[in-house]
């Protein structure tokens, strides 16, 4: 909620996230006062929301983009500062209701629990240019989802939504045809309901890469995008080094099946 642990003691810490939530200390045993909190900022299922899925809806609606790096508070007041021009007083509960509202004109939400699969495709692009010739082991890049993944017609990995590649293996080109080499992991991207997803580059993505080498154009021109089950995506060039322009789309895939909540953006049946 703050991105940093509070001071005092348990009780005391569990008073004030109370206060700043609702407004008033509530009653009850500790370990439900807690789940009570835990239920408001997290809640990605049912139709009552919480902070995190209310601020990702809002976000994504407004600035067709998920912010998961920033604390829970901080993106409400970003929120308030871009509609309002500033933060504004009161009890989060309240303020993150007023959001929504203002975004979708509503806070009731069409949700329902889906299957993501194994093996969905993800499109992804670079926002940044990685070449194996100045890459090192350890260097990170971003990348963003640039179309909605959706289950029975229903978004559950927003365009938009960001994550970061991580360099696990580099090699520059050497003489004698030897290619050069960069192995990415795409590691987790986040839903609309704020779980998390792995991703890598497989059979599927592959087979669906392969496609879009013509379409993709000179940038793309010689990569082979390869995915050898169980492992992380390789990106090869035969005789030069890889370099994966920015902005270039390609697939990734979800590394395994999972339950998340799919949303259609409207209002739900009263």
């Amino acid at each position: 909620l703050y991105g940093e642990e509070q001071a005092g003691a348990l009780l005391e810490r569990i008073e004030q996230m109370e206060m700043d939530i609702f407004g008033a200390s509530q009653e009850g045993p500790v370990l439900l006062r807690i789940e009570r909190i835990n239920a408001f900022l997290e809640s990605p299922h049912g139709d009552k929301g919480g902070l995190q899925l209310f601020l990702n809806l809002s976000e994504w609606g407004f600035t067709t983009g998920v912010n998961m790096a920033d604390p829970l508070l901080k993106r409400l007041e970003n929120m308030e500062t871009i509609l309002l021009g500033s933060p504004q007083e009161g009890n989060i509960a309240h303020r993150t209701e007023q959001i929504m509202l203002l975004v979708w004109g509503t806070t009731k939400l069409d949700i329902k629990t889906v299957d993501l699969p194994e093996a969905s495709l993800v499109k992804v692009a670079l926002l940044d240019t990685v070449d194996s010739g100045t890459a090192q082991v350890g260097d990170y890049v971003s990348y963003k989802v640039v179309e909605n993944v959706m289950v029975d017609g229903r978004i559950v990995i927003p365009a938009g939504s960001a994550g970061r590649a991580k360099v696990l293996e580099v090699s520059s080109a050497k003489r004698l045809g030897r290619d050069g080499r960069l192995v990415l992991e795409f590691g987790r991207i986040a839903s609309l309901d704020g779980s998390t997803v792995k991703l890598r580059v497989d059979e599927r993505a592959t087979e669906e890469n392969k496609s879009l080498e013509l379409a993709a154009g000179a940038s793309m021109a010689g990569v082979i995008l390869l995915g050898p089950v169980g492992l992380v995506g390789g990106y090869f060039v035969k005789g030069k080094d890889v370099r994966i322009e920015k902005n270039v789309e390609f697939f990734v895939e979800t590394e395994r099946a999972a339950k998340v909540s799919g949303f259609l953006l409207r209002g739900a049946a009263k």
